[in-house]
């Protein structure tokens, strides 16, 4: 299989550093469809089969920017790629919600806000989400088009990285950043990491479309 993971493109709310999360469903802003038009051209190339993507708006239209150059794609939006559920703090800004996690007493995957979901809670849901994936697609290319919280806790999960702040900040896309990856299955055996395969990597956050 093979996966082109996309964090979606540009939104007003990125730019005024407010917290989107869940339950605000934002559209791109005039740079955002700009990104997400070059990205589609830059992707125009590839066979895709399969669009997953979060129903939320911003991934769904980067997504048919980006489906534009494959016609014959199936999108079907998938819940389990939606942000991580920021509860009381969505459409707060961002400094509000840095500033709580700093004074939590708990640890960084373990913080949960209040009406909300941990980083652990995310990378769960998003990992059984992609290792079903991976078990439907052996011989496809896919398209995942999601968020910055939701891609990072699944690039820490297979790239096998402990799920801590640092390793979240290095891994956390910026928007429109593609990653393409290679999975084969692991037959007869366990891949590393207790994964049911494994990965070639051939990019990781890219922006070289905006360049």
């Amino acid at each position: 299989m093979k996966v082109i993971i996309v964090r979606h493109a540009q939104t007003d709310e990125n730019v005024k550093q407010v917290t989107q999360g869940q339950g605000i469903d934002s559209s791109l802003n005039e740079e955002g469809i700009n990104q997400a038009k070059k990205l589609g051209q830059h992707l125009k190339r590839e066979t895709i089969t399969y669009a997953y993507v979060s129903p939320l708006e911003r991934a769904v239209h980067t997504a048919r920017e980006i489906l534009a150059h494959h016609p014959s794609a199936q999108l079907i939006k998938a819940p389990h790629l939606k942000e991580q559920n920021l509860g009381i703090y969505e459409g707060k800004g961002k400094e509000d919600w840095k500033e709580v996690k700093k004074n939590s007493k708990e640890p960084f995957h373990l913080f949960k806000p209040e009406g909300g979901e941990s980083y652990e809670d995310l990378q769960e849901r998003v990992k059984i989400f992609f290792s079903g994936l991976v078990d439907m697609h052996e011989n496809d290319t896919l398209l995942l088009v999601s968020h910055a919280g939701t891609l990072g806790m699944l690039y820490l999960h297979l790239f096998d990285k402990p799920l801590t702040e640092e390793n979240y900040k290095s891994h956390k896309p910026k928007n429109t950043a593609f990653t393409i990856l290679e999975i084969f299955s692991a037959r007869g055996g366990s891949a590393a990491g207790g994964k049911a395969y494994s990965i070639k990597i051939h990019k990781i956050n890219s922006l070289e479309h905006l360049s």
